[in-house]
């Protein structure tokens, strides 16, 4: 799908991005995002699809930019409030670069057994683990829905994946690898009360 962004300059600006709307595959994912500006083009686009809009006045119209600020800043030409990109995400008032954040999240949406903070900071080139520490973390909270659907209601309910099989020799003699993949849930009751046995002694 052919994705259009417009640049601090007004031009038109042409990224190929897969049909789902966002990269699937690393090669993908560095043509898409190869700087700074990509990532900022992207992040305005998902914030303010139809332009940008002031939080204050409310008026759509084209901000001003300021080129020489290292992060995004637009001034609303209306009651002058200054709007940052980043404002009300988590990558508020961070100083870790936007590609940065975005390949990180990339890392965490793609990578099934998960990530660990030191692995995290080696594969981002980051050079202090509480840096990578807190993305991970900021990102682990920004995945998850305040309004999401409880599975189970009065009871949770708890799904995982995992895949039963492994190596089979083949006609040909070389060792081949069938899994299968697996679904499994099971969900969790309050332990029933027992009734408690009657002590002492009655009298008639």
């Amino acid at each position: 799908m052919l994705i259009r962004f417009r640049d601090k300059t007004r031009k038109i600006a042409y990224s190929f991005i897969d049909i789902r709307g966002f990269p699937t595959t690393l090669p993908e994912f560095q043509r898409v995002f190869p700087d700074d500006a990509a990532c900022a083009a992207h992040l305005e686009s998902a914030r303010w699809p139809d332009g940008f809009v002031c939080a204050r006045c409310g008026l759509q119209d084209e901000p001003y930019r300021f080129e020489t600020r290292s992060s995004v800043v637009f001034r609303c030409k209306g009651c002058k409030k200054n709007t940052s990109l980043t404002a009300g995400t988590i990558m508020q008032s961070s100083h870790a670069p936007l590609p940065v954040w975005f390949w990180g999240a990339d890392l965490m949406t793609t990578q099934t057994p998960g990530q660990s903070a030191l692995q995290f900071q080696c594969q981002l080139g980051l050079s202090r683990y509480e840096t990578a520490f807190v993305i991970l973390h900021k990102l682990r909270a920004g995945m998850v829905r305040p309004e999401r659907d409880m599975i189970g209601s009065e009871h949770p309910v708890e799904v995982d994946e995992c895949f039963v099989g492994g190596e089979t020799r083949g006609e040909d003699g070389t060792n081949r690898l069938f899994p299968t993949s697996c679904l499994i849930s099971f969900w969790r009751e309050p332990p029933r009360r027992r009734p408690l046995p009657r002590t002492g002694c009655s009298t008639s």
